[in-house]
């Protein structure tokens, strides 16, 4: 099965009953394995067989449920949030202010208004009439949402005072009540919108770093600005002072600044020569550079990283689930409670007046926009604000699962340390130093593990190699063998010389550093000497070893260095528990013994051989600057490339979950109490019941209170913002 993730822009959606619906069409198809749809950002994401499904099918089964869909990248620009216009309800209360004053003259002084309190109810209705039509139209499809529960409150208010002034009952008329329900109502929607509008705004910073221009240098000279787009690798590209980098490249020419704290998080700008590193998004400083393209556009870094974090937003926690799953049912279930209300009373009390309020008020104080909200508007804000601070989510299980982990297994190479190792010493034995590198160069050129680019780098740069290598075969977590010259050679660890059988004693371990671990050459089966290898923590590990502890998580070493290495890096970061000399096997292995005791484990590594494990673990990272299988494996990235934003991630994690779940149960608790007190369950007991308008303006406040929560989660610590996020105003 070919399977495929698209996103699609959404229009016509009001509240969680239309994304319910549009979930449940789209599920319906063929080869859909899984639908997502986010109320606050109006995304859809869809899982599925691409042999089965196109995206016109699906765009389709929207168009039938009464929206629109259109298929998006999720790197392409979107369109700044706009509010609403605050017209509708800025003109509606000026014609409603009038019009309460004069239904309080009703029942002051018993006079009769009801004919002028209809005239100023008119416009109310012309200005609000939009909820009438998509009300009428989903009720039609079967589909009744808010819209529809608020234009059968404000049609029943507007009939029954129609129908008052027409035969002059005796009484008084709901002209304030529709008038006031389409008021309330559309200024709570405003309200909402001018607080979630900002929802988006950390995505929107990260789109802003895509670049979009690129000049090209043509092969006579020519300059040519083409859309970033087109990048092709090999390009080559100028790119003058104060430019965005257009694509993941190399520097061939010129010396400048970058400023990579998208990535790094590190406000100071890094020098780049010839030869050095550029990425797509990074913003040049005072020098020009002439830069080799290596990755087409949109496969860039920060490509990939909008990328994931749109995924993000769009994911969903289990509870927003269960919150879908209600909303399907729940303003249907709300008309047929409001048409039960009504007839409860008419038979008890034989008064219709009173049991058609309790009927108008159970619609408009039901809350379904609440429960809609819970979680995805959370969600949204919380992968915002997660990529600014260098960590991407992947999906919705991993902002759950995080702050769950209690034991955290960490690779050495590259996560504990700075993965930029380099030869400290040689021991040669009966060959001379530089033959001794020569034949380990030779093999370790096949082999992608950061070791064994320490040793090619260590011989002089430029100095032909007069050995040839053939044959070669890399052992996963033990070394490299192959023929050099036609002879059998091998380079490795200890371990992988116990298995071949060599003798290692004639290297003196005490000459080579605790922190350096030995690479043993070997030819036609004779011992040719060692190559010591060392590579430094990072300056925060001790830190975020720390940090880990007082998120109550225990911290496990596995490398598969020596065990001498091992236990000198794992003192110098303070970890007890150390797994050395551990194949690639091995630490999935280690992460399934941690589960087999219950421990939900947290796996970070960030290199080709991690990668089993990363996805055998229940909840992974990885560091951005990792390989791509790494990458593909976790389910949370740190781009910053630093395991400190580790704790960072599950503290956020946390705060995600605690918001969630607060919000949730105040929609659902909301409901559960309001739909009762409205339909007048309490009014034996309490002798009172919420009126129409009061139930109106209780549906709003309940929405603004879980926008409001949700909205606290933009709350961080200043100083961990990178430089380009002040700027923007995050």
């Amino acid at each position: 099965m070919a399977e495929k993730h698209q996103i699609f822009v959404l229009e016509g959606l009001r509240c969680a009953s239309c994304a319910a619906h549009v979930e449940q069409a789209v599920a319906k198809l063929d080869g859909v394995s899984r639908v997502e749809v986010n109320l606050v950002s109006k995304l859809m994401r869809v899982c599925h067989d691409a042999d089965k499904v196109a995206a016109a099918d699906i765009t389709a089964a929207v168009e039938g449920a009464g929206y629109h869909a259109e298929l998006r990248e999720p790197t392409a620009p979107v369109a700044p949030a706009s509010l609403p216009s605050c017209v509708p309800w800025a003109v509606s209360a000026a014609f409603l202010l009038p019009l309460l004053v004069l239904h309080y003259r009703i029942l002051i002084d018993d006079g009769d208004y009801r004919i002028a309190e209809l005239c100023l109810l008119v416009p109310i209705l012309i200005l609000n009439f939009r909820y009438f039509t998509r009300g009428a139209w989903a009720l039609l499809r079967l589909a009744p949402n808010m819209d529809t529960l608020v234009a059968l409150g404000a049609a029943a208010a507007t009939a029954y005072s129609l129908a008052d002034v027409i035969h002059l009952h005796a009484g008084h008329a709901y002209a304030d009540s529709a008038a006031m329900i389409l008021t309330i109502v559309s200024f709570g929607r405003w309200l909402e919108a001018f607080y979630t509008a900002g929802a988006g705004d950390a995505m929107a910073a990260l789109r802003r770093r895509l670049p979009t221009r690129a000049t090209i240098l043509r092969g006579d000279g020519a300059r040519e600005s083409i859309p970033a787009a087109q990048v092709l690798p090999g390009d080559r590209l100028l790119v003058r002072p104060g430019e965005l980098v257009p694509a993941d490249g190399e520097v061939l020419e010129g010396v400048s600044e970058i400023d990579e704290s998208t990535f790094t998080g590190e406000s100071t700008p890094l020098v780049k020569e010839p030869g050095g590193r550029v990425f797509a998004g990074t913003v040049n400083g005072s020098g020009a550079l002439t830069v080799s393209a290596t990755a087409p556009a949109q496969q860039s870094t920060i490509s990939r990283i909008v990328r994931m974090v749109g995924e993000a937003e769009v994911a969903k926690p289990s509870i927003a689930r269960l919150a879908d799953r209600l909303a399907a049912w729940f303003v249907p279930f709300v008309i047929l409670a409001a048409i039960a209300a009504v007839a409860a009373w008419v038979h008890c009390e034989g008064d219709l007046t009173f049991a058609l309020r309790r009927g108008i008020s159970v619609l408009v104080i039901s809350c379904p926009c609440a429960l809609g909200l819970a979680a995805p508007l959370a969600v949204m804000i919380a992968a915002g604000r997660a990529a600014h601070e260098g960590i991407i989510f992947r999906s919705g299980a991993a902002m759950e699962l995080a702050h769950r982990a209690t034991v955290a297994v960490l690779d050495k190479t590259g996560t504990l340390t700075q993965g930029r190792p380099h030869v400290c010493a040689t021991q040669p034995v009966g060959i001379s130093e530089k033959e001794l590198l020569q034949l380990a160069a030779v093999l370790e050129g096949s082999c992608n593990h950061p070791y064994a680019a320490a040793v090619c780098t260590a011989l002089p740069h430029g100095e032909p190699n007069p050995f040839h290598a053939e044959q070669v075969r890399i052992v996963p977590g033990r070394g490299v063998q192959g023929l050099v010259n036609g002879e059998p050679c091998a380079v490795g660890c200890d371990a992988f010389m116990k298995e071949l059988g060599i003798d290692i004693s004639q290297v003196d371990l005490w000459e080579i550093p605790n922190v350096a671990t030995p690479l043993y050459v070997v030819r036609n089966g004779s011992l040719c000497g060692a190559v010591a290898v060392a590579d430094s923590l990072r300056d925060t590990t001790t830190e975020a070893v720390k940090d880990l502890r007082l998120e109550g998580v225990r911290p496990v070493m596995v490398t598969g260095d020596c065990t001498r290495t091992a236990n000198e890096v794992a003192l110098q970061c303070g970890i007890e528990e150390v797994y050395a000399e551990v194949p690639p096997q091995g630490k999935v292995e280690l992460v399934q013994q941690l589960q087999d005791v219950d421990e939900c484990v947290l796996m970070v590594g960030d290199g080709i051989n991690d990668a089993p494990a990363l996805a055998a673990a229940d909840i992974s990272m990885t560091l951005g600057m990792g390989t791509d299988a790494a990458i593909n494996s976790a389910d949370i990235i740190l781009t910053h490339d630093d395991l400190i934003d580790a704790a960072a991630a599950m503290a956020l994690s946390r705060e995600l979950t605690q918001n969630i779940r607060r919000n949730f149960c105040w929609a659902l608790g909301y409901n559960i109490i309001a739909i009762p007190l409205a339909a007048g369950a309490f009014y034996p007991l309490f002798q009172w019941t919420p009126t129409p308008a009061f139930s109106a303006a209780c549906m709003c406040a309940s929405s603004l209170f879980v926008v409001l929560s949700a909205l606290r989660l933009r709350r961080k610590k200043e100083e961990t913002l990178p430089e380009f996020i002040e700027e923007e105003g995050y």
